[in-house]
C-alpha cells in the first residue's frame, strides 16, 4: 500500500513541477531545477564506489574499474564541479528567472525529513517481493 501511495505522490509532484515549468520560463526552468539534482546523484554514485569497496573489499566485483582509484576520483571531481557550476549559475547577474535551481534543490530537501523517519528494515521487507518477481 505504501508503494502505491509513494508512486501517486511522486506523480502529483512531477505534475506540479511540469506546471511550474509551464507557468515560468518553460524548458529553461525545468532544466534549471533538474541539473543540480542530476549532478548530485552522479556524484553520489561515484562516491558510493569508494564507500562500497572500502566497506567490503573481499566481495568479488563483476566489473573492474580501469585505473582505479584515478578514474572514479576524476569522475567525482568533475561531478562536484558541475554541481557547483549549476548551483552558482543561479546567482549570476544575467539569470533573471533562476528560481528553477532553488525549486529543484528544495524538492530534494523535502525528502530529507522523510529519510530521517524511514525504517530501513520495514522498507526492505516491503520491496523484497517486488524485487524477487522481476
Amino acid at each position: 500500500m505504501l508503494l502505491i501511495v509513494a508512486l501517486l505522490l511522486q506523480g502529483v509532484i512531477a505534475l506540479l513541477l511540469v506546471l511550474f515549468g509551464a507557468v515560468t520560463n518553460g524548458l529553461q526552468t525545468m532544466i534549471d531545477y533538474v541539473t543540480p539534482v542530476f549532478w548530485l546523484f552522479f556524484l553520489l554514485v561515484g562516491v558510493s564506489l569508494f564507500v562500497l569497496r572500502q566497506r567490503d573489499p573481499v566481495t568479488p566485483r563483476p566489473f573492474r574499474v580501469p585505473l582505479y582509484p584515478l578514474t572514479p576520483a576524476l569522475f567525482c571531481l568533475v561531478c562536484a564541479y558541475m554541481l557547483y557550476s549549476s548551483v552558482s549559475y543561479l546567482f549570476k547577474p544575467w539569470v533573471h528567472a533562476g528560481i528553477g535551481t532553488a525549486v529543484g534543490l528544495g524538492m530534494l530537501a523535502l525528502g530529507l525529513p522523510l529519510l530521517a523517519f524511514a525504517k530501513p528494515a520495514e522498507a526492505q521487507r516491503e520491496f523484497e517481493p517486488v524485487m524477487a518477481k522481476g
